[in-house]
């Protein structure tokens, strides 16, 4: 009865460090991709431009992103998205706390390689609708370099699709 005791314990402990590294390998190797998050921008851009909006955003490009600064980027695009809202009030004021959480969720699963990145008052003040324009291609960025990790694409075909949400 003992050995078999012991003999239960050991496969048990096998069992729970083998999940253990599953799950941490799961939780290392999440994607920063949002599909959802593109969709919400296009929803808010059109419901933005029903109202009468002349606000001035700091506003990082697309090559503050692909510059090695991609975390420092998107928070500064969520910080923004709060500025905004608070600016208009009440126009897609749920839509605005769902791009905020999925932002916020993303930025933390990014790392600045550049040290230091500019503070986001350091980029160029721009129109809503740029802002929202520059956003939505970042975004459109991210998933299309998730895209194409998932299905192991080469790089050739990786900046195929960079060259794509350029133009």
């Amino acid at each position: 009865m003992r050995t078999d005791l012991l003999h239960y314990s050991m496969n048990l402990t096998s069992l729970l460090l083998y999940l253990l590294i599953i799950l941490t390998r799961q939780i290392k190797s999440q994607s920063v991709c949002s599909k959802e998050s593109v969709e919400i921008v296009i929803k808010i851009t059109e419901e933005l431009s029903q109202v009468k909006n002349d606000s001035m955003l700091y506003t990082p490009s697309l090559a503050d992103y692909e510059q090695n600064c991609s975390r420092s980027t998107l928070a500064c695009f969520a910080l923004e998205v709060k500025v905004l809202f608070f600016e208009i009030q009440s126009v897609a004021e749920s839509l605005s706390r769902d791009l905020s959480r999925i932002l916020k969720t993303m930025k933390y699963k990014l790392q600045d390689k550049m040290k230091p990145c500019p503070d986001c008052e350091f980029y160029q003040e721009q129109s809503f609708e740029t802002f929202m324009e520059t956003l939505k291609t970042v975004l459109q960025l991210m998933n299309a370099d998730c895209a194409s990790k998932k299905n192991k694409r080469p790089l050739e075909n990786t900046m195929k699709i960079k060259k794509t949400l350029k133009t």
